[in-house]
């Protein structure tokens, strides 16, 4: 009976360890690439453009900005099982403002997402951005 309730207090003590405690990532050293917490662009925006949609966004700061990756998806973007595919990229510079646009484009609401890359292997996405399209 004794290991019993020895068992049952350690199970219960680990269970609760496990369901309250918060998960950070371990980074290490030799990870090659290290998403940062924090958004690094001042602005996205995004409009219609005849039968294509422009964005255009800018960054707090270009020191070691390699390129961006633009990201679109016609599903929710909140949904973590939404399929993102490429709508292109950029490279970086010292401009102060970039753009692309996308000319392959649905009726409906298309979401945007653009991802910075930096040479230090950091990354930083931008907030979602919908652009409404009512007909082509």
């Amino acid at each position: 009976m004794k290991q019993i309730v020895v068992f049952s207090a350690l199970a219960v003590s680990l269970l609760s360890t496990a369901f309250t405690s918060e998960k950070s990532p371990v980074l290490t050293s030799n990870q090659s690439k290290i998403t940062a917490l924090t958004n690094d662009f001042s602005f996205v925006r995004g409009h219609r453009q005849g039968k294509s949609i422009t964005l255009t966004w800018g960054m707090v700061s270009n020191a070691g900005l390699v390129g961006f990756d633009i990201e679109k998806t016609n599903e929710d973007p909140n949904d973590p099982y939404s399929v993102w595919v490429e709508a292109g990229t950029v490279a970086g510079s010292d401009a102060r403002s970039f753009k692309i646009n996308d000319a392959s484009v649905n009726p409906g609401q298309t979401h945007y997402r653009i991802t910075a890359w930096y040479s230090d292997s950091r990354s930083s996405t931008s907030e979602v951005l919908t652009v409404k399209i009512v007909s082509k």
